[in-house]
């Protein structure tokens, strides 16, 4: 979904080491670090490999809310001057922004519809990370 929306590279992370991670953005980028990072999953491990991901003075910016904590090695935190952002949204004016984008057609959006009576089969694809957007379920 991210080459569909303009990025250059992307990489499917999934059941892959940091390490490995890493040798991928090195293939592809000639850098084994990322400058700034936005999770929208929000767990522990994701924003955990985030941070291991990031080079020095890069960002992460979380706006998923998995997990209840953030835990992460201080020294590599505070030793190469990280930023840590969360957003769970915005005020008035962000909202007023965004529906004027959506308006004018600018935002894009992954939306899939399931029925009710498909809805167990689909949380489990959910549960193994096969669902990329959102889903939402329609009744009747």
């Amino acid at each position: 979904m991210a080459k569909e929306n303009g990025a250059d590279h992307g990489i499917n992370v999934r059941n892959k080491s940091t390490g490995a991670i890493q040798d991928e953005l090195e293939r592809l980028t000639g850098r084994r670090t990322i400058h700034a990072i936005l999770d929208c999953v929000g767990s522990e491990s994701s924003i955990s490999m985030g941070f291991d991901l990031l080079g020095p003075e890069g960002a992460l910016a979380a706006v998923g809310l998995m997990s209840q904590r953030v835990e992460h090695r201080q020294f590599p935190f505070v030793g190469t001057e990280f930023s840590y952002l969360g957003s769970f949204w915005g005020n008035h004016l962000d909202l007023v922004e965004v529906l004027s984008l959506a308006e004018a057609g600018r935002v894009k959006h992954n939306v899939t519809k399931v029925a009710l009576e498909d809805i167990n089969e689909n949380l489990d694809a959910l549960g193994r990370g096969d669902v990329v957007g959102r889903q939402v379920i329609v009744f009747g």
